[in-house]
């Protein structure tokens, strides 16, 4: 779903629009199509799947995620939603409970509750074995790790993370070489960064991800810049430009406003 246009996902939800089509979709799906007609305002289709989706649950585990896909739909209190997740830990439904806790985690960034509520979503998933959740939960520690100036700590999280994703997943090794690059950029370990950034853009050249390019290159021309190789960054800035142009699309505007800097 996540590789739709936005044409074909307009398309797919008015299947649905009408209830007509419902009877044909279990709950997984349906909450699924939840997260996509959120995204794309369609207020009164999530109403109509959620209650597709509490009546199509079968156990136990799919009727909490849907209570708690209405909840946030419904604009919950946190102190709801939490115990909907303390629930769900005493009624041994660990997988549950930690995407609650994930969530809170998120929703309360900036707070010292999001470390805590983070730690507990990552301790469920450890105990479950739960790798993919593993992997979004290490992100989130080392966001949490670099709100609070704590790059060691942030850079530990990140490390562990690219540990758990398959050399398969080449778009999330590609994201988590890149993120852990700027940490150790952040911290002045360049020579780290540029290695990291390298490993980032071969893989992002590799599956032909035109965002991965740019983020790479981009890292790699700030770094040119610290260490004072002012062509060097034209250099990465001008392969963004070729790699766009050649692609049929638009150079982002401030690539070009970079170039531009880099010329005068």
């Amino acid at each position: 779903m996540a590789e739709m246009n936005l044409e074909q996902a307009e398309e797919l939800l008015d299947m649905f629009a009408e209830g007509k089509s419902l009877d044909l979709i279990n709950t997984s799906f349906a909450l699924h199509l939840v997260d996509l007609a959120r995204e794309l305002g369609r207020d009164a289709l999530v109403g109509r799947l959620l209650s597709h989706a509490a009546q199509s649950a079968d156990n136990e585990e799919d009727s909490g995620w849907c209570q708690f896909e209405a909840l946030k739909h419904d604009g919950a209190e946190l102190e709801v939603i939490i115990g909907l997740g303390v629930a769900a830990e005493s009624d041994s439904l660990p997988g549950l409970a930690a995407g609650i806790f994930h969530h809170v985690a998120l929703v309360s960034l900036g707070t010292p509750e999001a470390s805590v509520f983070a730690n507990k979503s990552m301790q469920l998933r450890e105990e479950n074995d739960d790798k993919e959740g593993m992997i979004y939960g290490y992100a989130l520690l080392a966001h949490i790790a670099k709100s609070e100036d704590d790059w060691e700590k942030a850079q530990l999280h990140l490390r562990k993370r690219i540990d758990l994703i398959d050399e398969k997943d080449r778009e999330g090794l590609m994201e988590a070489y890149a993120d852990l690059a700027h940490s150790h950029a952040t911290t002045g370990e360049l020579e780290q960064a540029q290695a990291l950034l390298i490993d980032s853009l071969e893989i992002a050249t590799e599956i032909a991800d035109l965002s991965g390019i740019l983020v790479a290159r981009w890292g790699l021309a700030d770094l040119a810049e610290i260490s004072e190789q002012p062509d060097e960054a034209m250099v990465q800035l001008s392969e963004v430009m070729t790699t766009f142009m050649e692609a049929g699309v638009v150079v982002p505007e401030q690539v070009r406003a970079r170039v531009n800097k880099l010329t005068e």
